[in-house]
This record gives C-alpha cells, sequence and structure tokens, in this order.
C-alpha cells in the first residue's frame, strides 16, 4: 500500500475511531455496505480504478479488490487503521474531500477510467456538493456511485445543478438513498 498524508486531521482519537478500529461486537463494520455489490456488474468493462471518499477501513472496497485499483481518503492516517480489505492495489491519502479538490494537492488530470464511490461522507460538504460534482466532472468522470441521505437532519445530498445526472434507487439501507451516475445504467 502505498500511502500520502496531505494534511493531518490528528482524527485517531475522534468521535470516528470505531470506523477504523476492529469491534468484536460489532461485525457490521466489517462487511461491505449492499449498494457494492448491487452496483459491481453494472460497472463498465474501462473503469480500473475504484476511488472511495470516506473508506474508513476499507470494507467497501472488499467486492472490488481483485480486479480495480483502488484509491482511498479519509481522515486519519493509514498506518493507524485496521484495513479488512486486501491492501495490495490501495493507495491511500489522508484528506478531505475539500483538500482533494484544491489545486497541487494531489495530481489528478483525468478521472474518466475511476468509479467515484461514497456512503454517507458528502453530507459533510454541506454547500460544496455542487462544486465537489463539478470538479469530477471537469476531470472526465463519467462514473459516480454516492450512498448518502435524501432527507436528514445530518444533512442531505445536494447536487444542485447536476441533479439530472443521477438516477435513485433503495438497496438494502432505508435510511440512504442510491445516487447512481453510471455511463451504462
Amino acid at each position: 500500500m502505498k500511502q500520502f498524508e496531505i494534511k493531518n486531521y490528528n482524527a485517531e482519537n475522534s468521535w470516528f475511531k470505531h470506523y477504523y478500529k476492529h469491534n468484536p461486537r460489532n461485525p457490521v463494520g466489517n462487511v461491505p455496505e449492499h449498494i457494492t455489490y448491487e452496483i459491481k456488474p453494472l460497472i463498465p468493462d474501462y473503469i480500473t480504478t475504484i476511488i472511495n471518499f470516506g473508506c474508513a477501513n476499507g470494507r467497501d472496497f472488499i467486492p472490488f479488490q481483485d480486479k480495480y485499483n483502488l484509491v482511498g481518503f479519509d481522515l486519519v492516517k493509514g498506518d493507524y487503521i485496521e484495513w479488512v480489505c486486501d491492501t495490495t492495489n490501495l493507495i491511500y491519502y489522508q484528506c478531505s474531500m475539500e483538500d482533494f479538490m484544491e489545486p497541487h494537492n494531489i495530481d489528478v488530470e483525468d478521472l474518466s477510467t475511476s468509479l467515484v464511490y461514497t456512503n454517507v461522507s458528502l453530507f459533510y460538504l454541506e454547500d460544496k456538493q455542487e462544486e465537489f460534482i463539478t470538479y469530477l466532472l471537469n476531470k472526465k468522470c463519467q462514473n459516480m456511485v454516492f450512498q448518502e441521505y435524501k432527507n436528514s437532519f445530518h444533512g442531505h445530498f445536494q447536487p444542485g445543478k447536476h441533479k439530472d445526472l443521477f438516477k435513485e434507487r433503495q438497496f438494502n439501507r432505508k435510511d440512504v438513498t442510491g445516487f447512481i451516475y453510471l455511463d451504462k445504467f
């Protein structure tokens, strides 16, 4: 695994600790979200990389780890994470989605062979979700799957002018909705 620290958030002792460390009493934290298995057969053949913002311990990489290159973004140091996925093809960045969009932080020119995935992470961007989607589109990304709150006191998915790009679909969880933009879906 390759790891890069774009910004140190000192998040190791935060409330989010349970997303990065194994908890035998909560094995669900080691199981991929159902949506990942549902979208896997829908992914276009030319996709080579799965990018996960808010990757936590890598559980949502498990369905993709044998076929794709994996790129994860989250707020804690990679060495702190107890990875549940195979990290052979993983590149991990300690940074936020806002850091990702900043010029010169990460050299991203072309996302045309990538699928970008989030699971209840976009609501942290609050009023920058539309900007994030625009950034991805400007980098030629044609494949995005966001499992996010549709309406919630936590915040919700706000794609702004990009709303018509996404098809909505419920998967196993009733509290979140899948927002899917795949070029063959």
